[in-house]
């Protein structure tokens, strides 16, 4: 299976992943994996600032919140994140998929030999 682009930070290029590159949505809808948001965040007085890469929408929180306990996880990519892990389980257990479902396919269409 192919890593999806929207599994990849745009920032850092590393999969996303649900335990150190958990996707975090900005305000303005953008989604970052969260190494890349703390590094990106300045903090102002009582209040960190994340500025948006793609759009310069600025999203603030309070200090007393970690950016990870303040920004909601992407969920459609959370999910995604475990279907991928799933396939990729599944291509070590079975063998390359694309190759098993082109081998099946040949298979079913195959025309039995008749008897004579």
């Amino acid at each position: 299976m192919f890593i999806n682009e929207e599994l990849e930070c745009v920032v850092c290029c590393y999969e996303y992943s649900r335990s150190d590159r958990v996707p975090r949505v900005l305000h303005c809808s953008h989604t970052f994996c969260a190494p890349c948001l703390e590094k990106m965040s300045k903090l102002d007085g009582g209040i960190r600032c994340v500025s948006c890469p793609l759009c310069r929408w600025i999203t603030c929180t309070p200090v007393s919140l970690t950016l990870s306990g303040a920004l909601w996880v992407n969920t459609d990519i959370w999910d995604q994140i475990l279907e991928e892990q799933q396939w990729r389980k599944q291509d070590a257990l079975f063998g390359n998929s694309s190759a098993c479902v082109q081998k099946m396919t040949s298979l079913q269409y195959a025309t039995p030999a008749r008897k004579k």
